[in-house]
């Protein structure tokens, strides 16, 4: 097992064992550090400086984990997955008062779920209803955490998860984002075509767009707006346990086929 803090590996390799790990998630939750443990590479990372970099923790790991596995057609790659908003940036609210922020941790939790049980490394940048950075933290700050828990961990891919809203509740539709490069534009291809044709949405296209979490990513990255929150029938889309899941295997089957595996 390798230990890397701040980017620095520091010059022991311990066998890996739960104490070990339990011990390390113990001293960065006292401590206020960030922690993520890439079961594929058998490297743990500590941030020192971003308490939300959390995915991996020991009680989350065992042998489960392999024997629940689908196949390993994602070994070796890393995913980071940014669910949109989180604590007190609720994101956009449907006419039934169903949140964003709750739809895209849904969403995201799911798509994780998918990419272990097939091999990969799956990183969020939030686990829970909580600020990537810290609670109050300028837009920019919160958004510059939340890319660089990817740029920081060399994830292969960055896919961040939004709900779209209007003030007209007719509109309605799925689009993908990206901030230009061959691989960015193919990725958001693959996750545009998967979702509508898993959810039944409105095609409204792959778009160029300057959202700072894609603009300032080391690696293909694209920001996926689902579907139209503000819409009646697709909030119920959005918040149902059929729709979330339908999301997150479409998203999921665009990054398989990103990879062609």
């Amino acid at each position: 097992m390798q230990i890397i803090i701040d980017g620095q590996k520091i010059p022991v390799n311990p066998r890996v064992t739960k104490d070990i790990l339990t011990t390390l998630k113990s001293m960065a939750e006292k401590l206020r550090w960030g922690i993520a443990y890439d079961t594929r590479r058998g490297i743990v990372y500590i941030n020192t400086r971003n308490p939300s970099l959390f995915l991996f923790t020991p009680d989350r790991l065992s042998a489960d984990n392999a024997e629940s596995a689908e196949s390993d057609r994602l070994g070796g790659k890393t995913i980071c997955i940014d669910p949109g908003h989180g604590g007190g940036d609720s994101g956009s609210a449907g006419p039934a008062g169903t949140l964003e922020k709750e739809n895209t941790l849904a969403i995201a939790q799911q798509l994780c779920y998918k990419l272990q049980k097939n091999g990969a490394s799956a990183v969020m940048t939030r686990e829970s209803d909580q600020e990537v950075s810290y609670a109050g933290a300028p837009v920019a700050e919160e958004l510059a955490s939340r890319i660089d828990i990817a740029n920081k961990i060399n994830a292969d891919l960055f896919i961040s998860i939004h709900n779209d809203a209007f003030n007209d509740s007719t509109v309605s539709g799925t689009t993908t984002f990206h901030y230009g490069g061959t691989e960015s534009i193919y990725l958001a291809k693959a996750i545009q075509k998967n979702l509508v044709g898993q959810l039944g949405t409105t095609d409204r296209g792959v778009r160029f767009a300057s959202f700072f979490v894609i603009r300032h990513a080391r690696m293909p990255a694209v920001l996926t707006e689902v579907a139209f929150i503000s819409n009646p029938e697709e909030e119920v889309l959005l918040s149902s346990t059929d729709g979330r899941e339908k999301a997150a295997d479409a998203i999921f089957e665009g990054i398989v086929s990103y990879f062609k595996v």
